[in-house]
């Protein structure tokens, strides 16, 4: 009993490639709509779910211009957005631009709960995706970094 105890549970499958990880984190930006987006500020870190659109560099959010999230980020601008489950983990780094929402294709939007043509005076936030980690499980923790300085590897 004591051996089963201090091993760790072996995997069911080898990692993925840096490659085939590209690919299936690009379909869950496609796919997903929801994520966790962390910022931090004066007072404290602030978590929250927020649907986006991923336009084939960033995401995009919308969220109200005198939320937490937006006086965070004017205050420090890096972010960390999460898509997935513990299991199935997709991290994003970078820092948010806040834009104005009508400056933007409204077409992004439409699937967006806070769309600015439904809610005026929305902001849209930006995270370009700077660096990317990806992993299924702890025996893929080694290879996570997918793309690094807003370039994919491979």
């Amino acid at each position: 009993m004591t051996d089963v105890l201090n091993k760790p549970p072996m995997p069911s499958t080898p990692p993925r490639p840096t490659v085939q990880r590209r690919e299936d984190v690009l379909r869950k930006l496609t796919h997903e709509r929801h994520l966790w987006l962390a910022t931090s500020g004066p007072e404290g870190p602030h978590l929250i779910p927020l649907s986006y659109f991923w336009d084939g560099k960033s995401l995009l959010m919308t969220t109200k211009p005198n939320s937490r999230t937006v006086r965070n980020l004017r205050t420090e601008p890096h972010a960390r957005a999460a898509i997935g489950t513990g299991a199935d983990v997709v991290l994003i780094d970078g820092v948010v631009h806040i834009e104005p929402a009508e400056n933007l294709n409204p077409l992004i939007f439409r699937r967006l709960p806070l769309s600015p043509e439904r809610v005026p005076g929305v902001v849209a936030l930006r995270l370009p995706a700077d660096s990317v980690q990806a992993w299924r499980g702890v025996h893929e923790i080694p290879g996570r970094v997918v793309r690094e300085d807003g370039h994919w590897l491979d």
